[in-house]
């Protein structure tokens, strides 16, 4: 996936902006909402949200 690409429309957060949370520490929709205010709205982001976040964080853990 391009780390353009907007996962949150209603406040334009990207994946690569996700990427960056998680590389920051963020583990969790949770976490990363609070960082970026992602899903506060309408939500219709979490589940690809927390695709990407789950991916991002087995790839720097290792």
């Amino acid at each position: 996936m391009n780390s353009n690409t907007v996962i949150c429309a209603c406040n334009g957060v990207t994946a690569g902006q996700i990427e960056k949370a998680v590389q920051s520490g963020a583990r969790t929709f949770e976490d990363v909402q609070q960082v970026l205010h992602i899903g506060r709205q309408c939500i219709k982001c979490r589940d690809m949200a927390e695709f990407l976040i789950e991916g991002f964080a087995e790839d720097y853990e290792q």
